[in-house]
């Protein structure tokens, strides 16, 4: 548990907007040298994205369980919309339902986050704790990686894709 504690203590503080005050590569190394071998392997496959790991374990069940939760909700936006009817969300807030994609994707790591919150609470010096830091600092990552010129150019490329030239 010393090290649990050492590791937290050791690490930036996290608000959801900021600039990432740490690298993903930055907190596995510091994760790997205060953790024991048994708890960074449960540490290592956890994600935002994913459920499980690559042998189909879950990591933490509340964590599969919000992201199950959210991709339902997701699966439901899509059907709403191709049936042109309101969606039913059970988890997500409503304003995802009229923002566009950019702003939708911040309300939805906006929701994760305080997910997050819920399944943190009373879990001091813990390895959850551990893991809600990593998905966190995902959260983060992602919400930083957002660039208006560069997301233009992926647009425009979708949109107006280079033509092959014909040999």
């Amino acid at each position: 548990m010393s090290n649990l504690v050492y590791l937290m203590c050791s690490l930036p503080s996290l608000k959801f907007g900021q600039v990432p005050p740490i690298t993903m590569d930055e907190f596995t190394e510091s994760a790997k040298n205060q953790l024991s071998a048994k708890h960074f392997k449960k540490l290592e496959p956890v994600d935002i994205y994913q459920a499980t790991d690559s042998e189909g374990k879950v990591s933490l069940k509340s964590i599969a369980v919000m992201l199950d939760e959210m991709k339902e909700d997701m699966t439901e936006l899509r059907a709403a919309k191709a049936q042109r009817r309101t969606p039913n969300l059970a988890k997500l807030p409503l304003a995802v339902v009229n923002a566009n994609p950019l702003e939708r994707e911040k309300l939805i790591m906006r929701w994760q986050w305080e997910e997050l919150d819920t399944i943190q609470s009373g879990e001091t010096f813990t390895l959850t704790e551990v893991m809600v830091y990593k998905l966190r600092l995902q959260i983060l990552n992602r919400l930083n990686s957002f660039d208006k010129e560069r997301g233009s150019q992926v647009l425009a490329s979708v949109v107006n894709p280079p033509k092959k030239k014909e040999e």
